[in-house]
């Protein structure tokens, strides 16, 4: 009985190790690698932006004033103020450039104006206002991903509706106060021309982002027929700066290498 009891627990001893060893440390697979992640920028995106814009106007005589209020000089306008919209695009990323389109429309409140000099004694001065209503763009964009960073350019065609107005102004008299206005036209027009633009956008979370962004409109310059004070050309140009979000509804899942 001696013996027996010895060899189970000489048994027992010599199995402990074993089965230690077997139960110690769980193997790797129960600890799996994630993949690091990859911001994926492709897909469609819609949002909003918001910011500010500087319309710059030089306003010059264009023809013979037929009421003689021929300008004595060149008008230069810098109105600047509050702008905000929308915009509608689409992503295709293949690694580590990004190329899409994007269509935008934003509302304006710029308006400004000047005062420039006539030949006129009676009404010795113009005041000439610009306003920019609204405007919008078609773009092409092209950009470097690096991971949820995005460093882009951008450039295409360009509208921008605008409001003129011309205001003959009085001299002073006897019985009339200097600086009224005696003779006012206005003309609405819708301008075209084209914008470059360059800005950063970040990836916030999967599918949203916000983007910082300078654009540069060059609407040239054309001619209008203030026909019951004085004919102009009016050269346009408009910069701006806007932040903005985007929300992207991805296709694919995943840049494509």
């Amino acid at each position: 009985m001696k013996k027996l009891a010895t060899g189970v627990i000489a048994v027992a001893l010599i199995g402990t190790p074993a089965f230690a060893a077997d139960m110690a440390v769980p193997a790797t697979s129960y600890y799996p690698k994630l993949p690091p992640a990859i911001y994926d920028w492709t897909g469609i995106y819609v949002g909003g932006h918001i910011g500010g814009g500087m319309l710059v106007d030089s306003v010059s005589q264009n023809g013979v004033s037929p009421g003689g209020f021929n300008l004595t000089g060149t008008g230069n306008l810098r109105p600047a103020g509050v702008i905000g919209g929308a915009q509608v695009g689409a992503n295709y990323e293949f690694v580590p450039w990004v190329i899409g389109v994007e269509a935008s429309w934003t509302d304006s409140a710029i308006s400004g104006n000047t005062l420039i000099g006539t030949t006129s004694a009676a009404f010795p001065q113009e005041r000439f206002t610009s306003q920019a209503e609204w405007f919008a763009a078609l773009t092409g964009r092209v950009g470097y991903a690096a991971n949820d960073w995005l460093f882009y350019g951008k450039a295409g065609g360009a509208w921008m509706n605008v409001r003129y107005t011309e205001d003959i102004l009085t001299a002073a008299s006897p019985t009339v106060a200097p600086g009224v206005t005696a003779v006012t036209q206005v003309i609405t027009d819708n301008r075209t021309g084209f914008t470059v633009g360059v800005g950063i956008e970040f990836g916030l979370v999967e599918n949203l982002s916000g983007k910082i962004e300078y654009d540069f409109y060059d609407f040239g310059s054309r001619n209008y027929n203030f026909n019951a004070i004085t004919p102009v050309s009016v050269n346009s140009n408009l910069h701006t700066i806007i932040v903005g979000l985007n929300y992207r509804f991805n296709w694919s899942g995943g840049p494509k290498p």
